[in-house]
Parts: structure tokens; C-alpha cells; sequence
């Protein structure tokens, strides 16, 4: 009788909260996919009705903080899972028959796993079924001609020579401003946006710097939104050259907008209006990297032709930026970290999926090309 309670299955022993936590958490996922079947016009609702009044109210409750609470938040995350599945492990190599060690490890592995997932399909997802930029401003993304792409390229690689020389330099000829100070203005520039597509107003909020920004650079990134927080996140160990325009990137994505590619055509177009020569050159050389990069493969001679009258200002932070990232190429972290982006993006609704970052050239062509 004694040995029979023994082997009895108790009800905390299947852990019932975390159970319970699991198969809500996973209902919750089931219920965001059937929202995005159809014409997504379910998820739109979500996004209107719960994600953007969710990240208005995060967001302006985390700019009392100095510091990223997204930074915060993965760091604690990290570091519970690490400490946790290391005292499972000692707990287990203890008491090597005890196979609940290793049910309430995956349980709770799966339990976080779900939670967090479903957290995303309801704060994130619905951003790529809300209407895009495009759609909302009328401004076209159509395709364009190699002669429209050409034209656009050749503007903007003068434009870049020209603020080249507007912006402050080190004693070897580099960009060198304060990249707390371009922080500092990031909010007033992008109001040059949001004052002509009104439907892009909201607060004026403050990008926040992520001290482990070098882990950041491991993982191939400039910058972040972090939906559970409504905050705007970007590297300041990266060139800071191109500072100015990941802030404007990562405000778009605060105001409202998914699609990378509008992210960053947001970008050019606040920067480019700004009358801040940092803003200025970062929009004009960031924009010439995108449109010289699609240039290159549709016109080869008309690549080399512009490609050589680029100043050597440009030339020099342009060979910045290209050392620092080719530290951090082909490194395991980054290839899984790129593998990992690039599902995200396609599963949903980026068929681009990385790619998409440059898609944002149909969109300078015709706005800057027809001005």
C-alpha cells in the first residue's frame, strides 16, 4: 500500500500553473493566426484597438527612465534562464531518478517560449496588417527605371559630398559628433516627417542608447523597437555617421509603421528635411547606400561613374563603416542571428525578409526624383 502512494501522480507534480499558463499562452498564438487568415482585416482591428494605444502608454511610461528597459528586460531574461537550467541540471545529477526535474524544465522552457511568443503576435504582428505608409500617403513604391534609379543615385551622392563638409571631423578626416547629442535631437528632426504625414504624430520621445551595444553589433544590428516596451533602442558602438538615421528608423517603427523598407524611406525623408547637417549627411549617405547598392546591379557603368565622384569625406566614413561590420561577418552569433530575423520577417508577410531594407529604394526614386 505504501509503495502504491508512492508511485501515485500527484497534481503538483505536472506543475498545473505553468501548464495551465502553457496551454493559454498557445491558444492565444492559435487565436492570432486565425486572425491573420483572410483579409487581416481581424488583425487590423488588434492593431488599432490594442497594440498602439499599448506602445503610446509604454512608451511614454518608460521615457521616465535613463536607461532601456528593453536592455533591462533581456538581460534579467537571459540571465534567469541560465541560472535556472543550471540549478535544474546540478538539481538532477543529484537525484538522477528523479525524471521531474527534467518534465518541470521543459515545461517551464515551454511555458516562457509561448508566452513571449504570443505576446509578439499580439503587439508586433499586427503592425504588418495595419495599413502601409505608402497606402497612407499616396506616395508610389511602383517599380522604377534604371534611368529613374541613376538620376535619384547621382542626387544623392552629391547631396552626401555636399553636408560632408558641414559636419564636425576628427583629426583623421572622420565624422566625429557626440552621439549623445544626436539622441538629444532625434525626436525635433523626425517632426519633420510627422508634420507632413500626420497619421506618423506622437509623442516626442528620446531613442534610447543600449549600453551592450558591441553584442548588438554581434548580432548585426543597428537598432531596435522592442514592442513589450514601446521603446526605440539604437548602438552606440557602431559608426556614428549613420546614427542619425537609425534614430529616425526606429522612431517610424514607434510611430506606427512595420515594413522596414517605409522605416527607412521615413527616414531619408525626415533627415533630408531636417536643416541638421548631421541629419542631413547621415539621410543623404545612408540613402546613397541603398540606391548605389541597387544601382550596381542594374548599371554597372553608371554605378562606377557616380561611385567616382564621391568626395573623400564620404569615401572615408564609407570605408568606416564597411571595417567595423566586417569584424563581426560570418561569426556563428551573426548567422544565426540573421537566419532567425530573416524567418521573422518572411513569416510575416516579408517575402524581401533582410532584402527588405532595400526595397526602400522605389520610394526615394520617385518622391526625390520627382521634386
Amino acid at each position: 500500500m505504501e509503495q502504491k502512494t508512492k508511485n501515485r501522480i500527484r497534481l503538483r507534480d505536472i506543475a498545473p500553473v505553468r501548464l495551465a499558463i502553457s496551454v493559454l499562452a498557445g491558444l492565444a498564438v492559435a487565436v492570432s493566426a486565425a486572425l491573420r487568415a483572410g483579409d487581416g482585416k481581424a488583425m487590423e482591428k488588434v492593431y488599432y484597438g490594442f497594440s498602439r494605444p499599448y506602445h503610446r502608454f509604454m512608451a511614454r511610461l518608460c521615457s521616465h527612465l535613463g536607461f532601456s528597459a528593453a536592455e533591462l528586460l533581456y538581460a534579467l531574461a537571459l540571465g534567469f534562464v541560465a541560472v535556472y537550467i543550471t540549478l535544474q541540471i546540478i538539481k538532477k545529477i543529484r537525484r538522477p531518478h528523479k525524471w521531474k526535474t527534467v518534465y518541470i524544465t521543459i515545461i517551464t522552457m515551454v511555458m516562457l517560449s509561448l508566452t513571449v511568443w504570443a505576446a509578439y503576435c499580439y503587439l508586433w504582428t499586427p503592425y504588418y496588417y495595419a495599413p502601409t505608409f505608402a497606402a497612407q500617403s499616396g506616395t508610389d513604391d511602383g517599380a522604377v527605371s534604371t534611368a529613374e534609379l541613376t538620376a535619384v543615385t547621382e542626387y544623392f551622392a552629391q547631396k552626401a559630398n555636399e553636408y560632408a563638409d558641414r559636419v564636425q571631423r576628427d583629426k583623421d578626416g572622420l565624422y566625429s559628433v557626440s552621439r549623445d547629442d544626436i539622441l538629444d535631437r532625434a525626436a525635433g528632426v523626425y517632426e519633420n516627417a510627422s508634420g507632413k504625414w500626420t497619421f506618423l504624430e506622437g509623442d516626442a520621445l528620446r531613442p534610447k542608447g543600449i549600453i551592450c551595444s558591441k553584442v548588438m553589433s554581434l548580432t548585426d544590428f543597428t537598432g531596435f523597437f522592442f514592442p513589450l516596451t514601446g521603446e526605440t533602442n539604437v548602438n552606440m558602438d557602431s559608426p556614428a555617421v549613420m546614427l542619425p538615421f537609425t534614430a529616425e528608423h526606429e522612431i517610424s517603427h514607434q510611430r506606427g509603421i512595420g515594413e522596414e523598407q517605409e522605416c527607412n524611406f521615413i527616414a531619408a525623408a525626415a533627415c533630408m528635411a531636417s536643416g541638421d547637417p548631421d541629419y542631413e549627411y547621415s539621410g543623404a549617405l545612408t540613402s546613397y547606400i541603398y540606391l548605389s547598392n541597387a544601382l550596381y546591379g542594374a548599371d554597372r557603368a553608371a554605378w562606377t561613374r557616380i561611385h567616382a565622384v564621391l568626395s573623400a569625406s564620404v569615401l572615408r566614413d564609407l570605408a568606416q563603416d564597411k571595417t567595423y561590420w566586417e569584424k563581426y561577418e560570418d561569426t556563428l552569433v551573426n548567422r544565426l542571428s540573421s537566419s532567425a530575423y530573416e524567418s521573422f520577417l518572411q513569416g510575416n508577410g516579408q517575402t524581401l525578409g533582410l532584402e527588405s531594407y532595400g526595397a526602400c529604394v522605389n520610394l526615394l526614386v520617385h518622391y526625390f526624383g520627382a521634386g
